[in-house]
């Protein structure tokens, strides 16, 4: 019977992903209707076929984002989405290519069309709650949860790379967390691997830095292996990316280098930031990152982005102050990181598997009242995203993911901190310090060093 109730969520699961991916996969090729993030990765590895660059220049980029705002501002006179010209996902202008060359060159050098596209991000899709569950030793009942994420299938309909990297992301993190999957003879095998899967993370999407800065401080503050050998690995794992990610440069030629040096120092030319704050819609409402608002506040982009980083430094900062000396499980330490990588981000367009990870890491410290007010509040979020799909539906405006209004971000002042918050507040509750690291109290009134404390370690998920 428990075997029983094992496999029912896992099988309703992936039945349910095999059909939306068939439906999708049909879609593709029989309609001949592409995922729009996909098709801004092909424009991108068409132009480099032909030898051109891959970026538009920051006029043609705000020339697109202006489009969307006037489709919106169309769609809310009372046009429909088709008249207005667009659909779902079909015949939506693709935005601006927003990456390094690495992407692009791969979707053209691999040969990479829609179909194995969308297989290979379903893929993705289904492997990231899988392993998440599995490596976190939670219910395979989180799973319906994942299956009703309107976040999650409009990273799968769009076509977004984001899965990949997600999926990329946790497995390098395993990689890296002891008691290592390959076992202790394979540690160097092990750097070398996750080194290259870093540094295809960060080509792809630079911000994920972010994502492993975090993860390593956490890993080298939390009590466990001896800090020297973990200074050791992450050293080795950062100096093989570093590499790795030279060379990578080193491939594009002289040519793509130019592009990208020149992209890199117009980025935030190119990006709706810049516009006025009327002509920011769509996209400054489901841009769900601490820059955004406080771009919502007023803030030039530049100032935003420099404040939005402090933001990030301080939580990183606190956060390791607050997993000093503890002995994480790779769950809590995956989803301090995690939840340190959607605050520091600069675009998140959905807050996919933040829900997930935060509600597995943080379960175990919650009692029963508190479970069920966890469980009410992410519903709540889920239902809230597919309402914003049904009113883009009946045509008003563009909300598509997510209710908050772009003058009044309130996901990510409230559901960002939150998460944040709850996951250190489920290490503090679960773990306790180092035993080793706690002087015993000296009779004498001072402290001795050389006997431990012994203290209690709760049960860890």
């Amino acid at each position: 019977m428990v075997r029983i109730r094992q496999v029912v969520p896992i099988a309703v699961f992936l039945v349910w992903a095999a059909l939306i991916g068939a439906g999708l996969l049909a879609a593709t090729v029989r309609g001949g209707i592409e995922p729009v993030d996909y098709q801004t990765y092909h424009r991108a590895a068409a132009a480099l076929a032909r030898g051109a660059s891959p970026y538009q220049t920051p006029t043609q980029s705000l020339a697109l984002w202006r489009s969307y705002h006037r489709l919106e501002a169309a769609i809310r006179a009372g046009q429909t989405l088709r008249t207005a010209g667009s659909d779902a996902f079909g015949r939506t202008q693709p935005g601006p290519y927003l990456y390094l060359p690495t992407l692009a060159l791969l979707v053209w050098q691999l040969h990479l069309t829609a179909a194995p596209w969308e297989v290979l991000d379903l893929l993705c899709i289904v492997a990231f709650p899988l392993l998440w569950l599995r490596w976190a030793r939670a219910s395979w009942w989180w799973l319906p949860l994942v299956a009703g994420s309107w976040d999650v299938w409009a990273t799968y309909s769009g076509g977004n790379v984001e899965a990949l990297l997600l999926a990329t992301t946790l497995v390098a993190a395993r990689l890296l967390w002891p008691p290592r999957p390959l076992g202790r003879a394979a540690v160097p095998l092990a750097a070398v691997l996750v080194a290259v899967l870093v540094a295809f993370v960060v080509l792809a999407k630079p911000f994920y830095a972010l994502f492993f800065v975090a993860f390593g401080l956490v890993r080298l503050r939390a009590a466990g292996e001896p800090r020297r050998a973990t200074l050791r690995t992450l050293g080795a794992v950062a100096g093989l990316a570093a590499l790795l990610l030279a060379g990578e440069v080193i491939r594009w030629g002289s040519t793509l280098r130019g592009d990208a040096v020149r992209y890199l120092a117009h980025t935030l030319d190119a990006q709706w930031f810049v516009l006025p704050v009327a002509q920011q819609t769509p996209m400054s409402a489901w841009n769900r990152t601490p820059l955004q608002a406080f771009i919502a506040l007023g803030l030039p982009a530049a100032p935003a982005q420099l404040v939005a980083a402090l933001v990030w430094l301080v939580a990183l900062v606190a956060s390791a102050w607050l997993v000093r000396g503890r002995r994480l499980s790779f769950a809590q330490a995956f989803a301090v990181a995690f939840a340190l990588l959607y605050i520091g981000r600069p675009v998140g367009w959905t807050l996919v598997y933040l829900d997930l990870v935060v509600g597995v890491a943080a379960w175990p410290a919650l009692p029963r009242a508190g479970r069920a007010l966890l469980l009410v509040g992410v519903l709540a979020l889920l239902l809230s995203h597919w309402a914003a799909l049904v009113l883009t539906g009946l045509g008003a405006g563009l909300p598509l993911l997510t209710l908050q209004p772009a003058d009044w971000p309130w996901e990510t002042w409230v559901v960002l901190p939150v998460a944040w918050a709850l996951v250190l507040w489920a290490v503090r509750s679960l773990t306790s310090p180092d035993p080793a690291t706690i002087p015993s109290p000296d009779p004498t009134g001072g402290a001795t060093t050389g006997s431990r404390v012994a203290l209690t370690v709760r049960d860890r998920p």
